[in-house]
């Protein structure tokens, strides 16, 4: 299933003895989309309750729905059927949303939850395309989620929470599931693999989803002070944008041709030295011509570097 000199693979021979690191990558994705159900159906059934509750446990765990790309599953039909089961959970809390703003008849929400289904399917599509029947095309996850970035993300978390909570439970503000949280700890996780992107199209990608959610944010601190809808639907649709880049760049880090491989790594690294040794060796064989004249005049032997 995997090659020997994969990444990935170097990624499960590490962790192999962390089993409880290895089950926790694989249900954190199962929490954040129960917790987006929940989430969906509280919301909708206790619309006219003043907890001021909405969306803050889905949009805590959503970070995790987004790492199940590299989730170290070794069996092809059990990494189908968890990508599977993802997304049909995924679309019953979207399919959810918009039965209710149906009833309620919100155009806006309604057209916007029916593309967050469209992406999202896409998305699924190409995750198992990418993960289960592309094997023998070298597809594999170039940026693999190791025990130390669980930690850094749950320390991101605590800072962020520290300042969104009581945004979540200000009763005059409308919080629904918001995946600018994880996508905020995302560009951090990809920006470390920057330096191994290979040609523009991982950078593009990489620099607009950073910027589009810089954006979605931005409109959003500005709907909490002012609390005009303009800048709420600016917001969303902002983070819609995000989340199709952030979709992009994942599917795109399968791709080997995006990296720049190790061989070429240690090349650059070389050629990096590699004029400082020349210029030393042009002006050491400069002046051991200049010593030989007299004698080496007639030889057509001799080499310059």
């Amino acid at each position: 299933m995997h090659k020997a000199g994969s990444d990935e693979s170097l990624s499960y021979q590490s962790r192999a003895d962390d089993r409880f690191f290895v089950i926790s990558t694989a249900v954190l994705p199962f929490l954040a989309q129960t917790a987006y159900l929940f989430d969906v159906f509280y919301y909708h059934t206790h619309s006219n309750s003043s907890t001021g509750y909405e969306g803050l446990l889905s949009s805590i765990l959503s970070v995790f729905f987004y790492l199940q790309y590299c989730v170290p599953l070794r069996s092809r039909y059990v990494c189908f059927f968890y990508h599977f089961s993802l997304w049909i959970l995924s679309e019953v809390g979207t399919i959810g949303h918009i039965i209710f703003y149906t009833k309620k008849s919100d155009t806006l929400h309604i057209v916007l939850y029916i593309l967050w289904g469209i992406v999202d399917s896409i998305y699924f599509a190409c995750l198992i395309y990418c993960r289960v029947f592309s094997k023998h095309y070298g597809l594999r996850v170039h940026m693999p989620i190791k025990q130390e970035h669980l930690f850094h993300f749950i320390s991101r978390l605590e800072v962020i929470l520290a300042i969104f909570i009581p945004v979540f439970f200000d009763a005059h503000l409308i919080t629904l599931t918001r995946d600018n949280i994880a996508f905020y700890i995302l560009f951090d996780f990809f920006a470390e693999s920057y330096s191994r992107f290979a040609g523009v199209r991982m950078k593009a990608t990489l620099y607009i989803f950073v910027v589009t959610v810089t954006a979605s944010v931005t409109t959003e601190w500005i709907h909490i002070a002012k609390h005009e809808k303009i800048y709420d639907i600016a917001s969303l649709i902002c983070e819609l944008v995000a989340a199709c880049f952030c979709y992009l760049l994942i599917v795109m880090q399968f791709f080997p041709s995006n990296f720049i491989s190790k061989k070429k790594r240690k090349d650059k690294r070389s050629r990096k030295t590699s004029p400082k040794l020349s210029v030393n060796s042009v002006q050491r064989s400069d002046n051991h011509t200049d010593d030989q004249t007299s004698t080496d005049t007639n030889s057509g032997n001799i080499s310059y570097f």
